[in-house]
């Protein structure tokens, strides 16, 4: 008999529940929608700071890009000769002896 009054009561209480909150739903779904519409709208400004810090980066990254190869072409003279030497003295240079 106790178990049935344990249901009686669980059906009482969300009976009570439900007309409560069909009676107050705008009173209690506002604040809700409130708290939903400012997370959406925190998550769209954090996106579309990301996006731009993205794109900002990405156009920092080309421009550093260009100027090492800028760089590069003007030290051209200086460094393949270099490069040739070096090639050269790597070619013909003595290897340590290589047991197999």
């Amino acid at each position: 008999m106790k178990t049935f009054f344990l249901v009686v009561l669980k059906i009482v209480l969300v009976a009570a529940v439900l007309w409560w909150l069909l009676h107050h739903a705008p009173q209690v779904m506002a604040p809700v929608v409130g708290v939903v519409l400012t997370l959406m709208g925190f998550v769209f400004a954090l996106v579309m700071a990301l996006t731009v810090g993205a794109t900002m980066g990405l156009a920092l990254l080309i421009a550093l890009g260009v100027v090492a190869c800028v760089i590069a072409a003007a030290l051209a003279p200086i460094w393949l000769p270099l490069l040739a030497i070096l090639g050269l003295v790597m070619l013909f240079r003595p290897r340590p002896n290589q047991r197999a």
